[in-house]
């Protein structure tokens, strides 16, 4: 059987010596792996990388149980996103969370579109910890866990006027050290709510 998807490229990794193990996020079927054979043949043909978008063709194995990538057609290339060494971490911590957890979420499509617009914001150079932060928040609002409710009365009062700032308005290019700082208290502070009060497992 032959499916034709959009896919995000979350995590991948060599798989043996002639394929690659790709952690896929599609607005259909959330997120899946698949295996891409490697070509020394054909340079021609586009190569995943870490964070793309592109339209994959899927043809599962005879036993049902692999998927194999036919073709891959390149939508987006986010290389600006590895120029970074922060923006590369944040990035890669977002994407490896999706990664373990997409499978089990409700709503693909809408995980899908918040993806997307975290990764381009990650490309166009905005401050990395304050689209990982913005990112976090809002995939646990979609999810409906009660991060109103429950996390943010938790939070140390000196940093919830920062966190107010930094979640509702769009993300800069640039902060300070302290905004950075408070910025990375705040995402840790979120992280260990969502391990100890969601069914969401940290990477």
């Amino acid at each position: 059987m032959i499916e034709v998807h959009q896919a995000l490229i979350l995590r991948q990794a060599p798989s043996g010596e002639s394929f690659l193990k790709l952690e896929v996020l599609t607005p259909e079927s959330g997120a899946f792996l698949c295996l891409k054979r490697t070509s020394k043949k054909n340079l021609q043909q586009s190569v995943p990388d870490l964070f793309d978008t592109a339209e994959i063709q899927l043809e599962t194995s005879k036993q049902g149980t692999a998927r194999f990538v036919r073709e891959y057609q390149l939508i987006t290339r986010r290389e600006a996103i590895g120029r970074n060494y922060r923006t590369l971490q944040q990035a890669s911590e977002f994407c490896a969370l999706l990664a373990r957890n997409a499978p089990h979420m409700a709503e693909p499509a809408a995980l899908f579109e918040l993806a997307e617009r975290t990764l381009n914001a990650f490309a166009e150079g905005k401050a990395p910890e304050v689209v990982h932060l913005k990112a976090i928040y809002l995939l646990l609002k979609d999810e409906g866990y009660p991060i109103r409710e429950s996390w943010w009365p938790q939070l140390n009062p000196t940093l919830r006027n920062a966190a107010k700032t930094l979640i509702n308005q769009p993300a800069p290019e640039a902060i300070t050290s302290a905004e950075r700082e408070s910025c990375t208290q705040i995402t840790r502070h979120l992280y260990r709510w969502l391990e100890q009060d969601t069914d969401l497992v940290l990477p």
